[in-house]
């Protein structure tokens, strides 16, 4: 059983004894038979009692607990200097959430998420709690879903490419070929037969706007910048296209010596890119919009903000939400599969989207 002078010292103090014993009851039926492992340590950090669920996480008897140092036995030597700061900053007074590995006394390690609560009481610190989630195997899963979602954007890219490069070699080329035989129709006829002259004309015209749209359609399936030079030219080029079509001002930032990246982070930045100046043309109503991209220490980050009227919270945080693969909820799924984070932010001054991937992920060579 869990030990109970902690609780009789720490809980229900503005309470009569009764309530006092009772609270001290309660918490230690809580803590007995939760799954979360739970530890508690006083204010200098010393292990004072820990429940059933942290024993079988981490394998060590109480007795070990109580004669060690926490932060020592379930730190990997390279990794203490992390549990060190969060141990300061939870005997600060502050509450730390985090997620990182710990080792088990068999010296597995393992991917826990951590929550680090100081206890106060009166305004002293009196002790701290540590509860700590085995989420291996939720990690796991997600590395599993990312290969697999990784492999299925390869594939998808792959057919992007194919059928760009068929709409360029095949029906381009036919339609090149339609004009020139109407061009050669329109020479053809009398000055006299002005009626067909004029349905000539307009299927002319029709025709050549059949080529534009089918040579935009190849572009944006499989931009031929983006895999030669990468997004220094990519990106400028998207915005160029996009502010031909739509009349939209796009002002690109791109910070020098940007470098190369692998084709899925290259890809992924751009497809955000594409879709955030989609939303402004949509949605915003701004005349401008700009993009900025850089490095930020171990970060690339993207931002895309406008000037346009304020969505509310409520329709952003529900196209945030949303799990598909289109919108804001397909760039938040395209970010954190690269194990980056979507941020958007409103005001009365537009919107700014922001994605930021880490460089260790994402960087070739």
């Amino acid at each position: 059983m869990i030990e109970h002078e902690f609780f009789e010292a720490h809980i229900g103090l503005p309470f009569g004894r009764t309530d006092a014993e009772s609270s001290a009851t309660y918490l230690r039926a809580l803590l007995e038979y939760s799954p979360i492992a739970t530890v508690v340590l006083d204010a200098r950090h010393r292990y004072v009692i820990c429940n059933p669920a942290f024993e079988r996480l981490f394998q060590y008897t109480p007795a070990e607990l109580r004669a060690s140092n926490l932060d020592d036995l379930i730190s990997d030597p390279h990794r203490i200097e992390e549990a060190a700061q969060v141990t300061r900053s939870v005997l600060q007074g502050t509450k730390v959430h985090t997620v990182a590995q710990r080792r088990r006394r068999d010296g597995m390690m393992v991917d826990v998420e951590i929550h680090g609560i100081p206890l106060m009481v009166e305004g002293e610190l009196v002790g701290v709690y540590g509860l700590y989630q085995d989420v291996t195997e939720r990690n796991k899963a997600r590395v599993a879903f990312r290969e697999i979602s990784n492999q299925f954007e390869t594939l998808q890219q792959e057919e992007r490419r194919r059928l760009a490069q068929d709409l360029h070699d095949s029906t381009s080329q036919e339609l090149a070929v339609l004009n020139w035989n109407l061009t050669r129709l329109m020479n053809s006829v009398g000055d006299g037969d002005e009626a067909l002259r004029q349905l000539v004309h307009e299927t002319k015209d029709i025709a050549y706007k059949c080529s534009a749209s089918i040579r935009s359609a190849s572009y944006l399936l499989h931009p031929p910048l983006l895999r030669k030079a990468g997004l220094t030219l990519g990106v400028p080029a998207l915005a160029e296209g996009f502010e031909q079509r739509s009349g939209i001002r796009v002002k690109v930032e791109i910070s020098p010596g940007l470098g190369r990246f692998r084709d899925e982070v290259e890809i992924a930045i751009y497809r955000i890119a594409q879709e955030s100046l989609a939303n402004v043309l949509r949605h915003s109503g701004s005349a401008e919009a700009k993009i900025s991209l850089c490095r930020k220490l171990s970060r690339l980050e993207l931002t895309v903000s406008d000037r346009g009227k304020r969505p509310t919270r409520e329709r952003l945080m529900q196209a945030y939400n949303t799990n598909r693969s289109v919108g804001i909820g397909g760039m938040r799924e395209r970010t954190e599969q690269l194990g980056g984070c979507l941020t958007i932010d409103c005001n009365d001054d537009g919107t700014t989207l922001r994605a930021s991937v880490p460089l260790e992920i994402g960087v070739d060579g």
